[in-house]
């Protein structure tokens, strides 16, 4: 699958393929883990501006923090199939989310999105991950366990119980 799927930072040429993918979630009423402030920002040049401005260390707390966004883009038509982002300063349990556009599920997008922030992690000097999800998200779970994710527990995130996993990065 990496010959076929690029990951990338959010830039301008695919400003088009952003728009789209904000539009796929706004109507199957999904979440949009891992797209940063994607929801708030119906014009995807601000996003885009956003995501750079999130880049920085000093990244204030007014743009969401400092923040690495990622797209997943196909290669064979420049289809925009997913996004994972890593949140520097928040919480472990919350430094990461990822989704994957709602016609491009189950093709095994998610686990290489993962894969590949779990490699960069890697590269930064990171010893393992921490990530959370909803037990009703059997799919999100599986891809965190075919990650090498072991479970950690449970929290609660805005009145959700969450399943807390473990991944170790050597």
């Amino acid at each position: 699958m990496h010959d076929e799927l690029l990951l990338t930072k959010a830039h301008e040429r695919y400003a088009d393929e952003i728009a789209s993918y904000r539009q796929a979630f706004l109507e199957s009423g999904d979440h949009m883990d891992g797209c940063g402030s994607l929801r708030k920002y119906e014009n995807v040049h601000e996003y885009i501006e956003n995501c750079r401005q999130r880049e920085q260390e000093t990244a204030s707390a007014e743009s969401g923090g400092h923040a690495q966004q990622f797209l997943c883009i196909r290669k064979a038509d420049g289809h925009l199939v997913g996004m994972i982002q890593y949140r520097y300063d928040a919480d472990p349990r919350f430094q990461t989310g990822y989704s994957v556009r709602p016609c491009e599920r189950g093709k095994g997008y998610a686990g290489w999105m993962l894969r590949q922030l779990l490699l960069w992690l890697r590269r930064q000097g990171k010893k393992e991950l921490t990530v959370s999800c909803e037990p009703s998200n059997p799919a999100s779970e599986h891809v965190i366990i075919s990650c090498g994710g072991r479970p950690s527990g449970t929290c609660t995130y805005r009145g959700i119980e969450l399943h807390v996993w473990k991944i170790p990065l050597q």
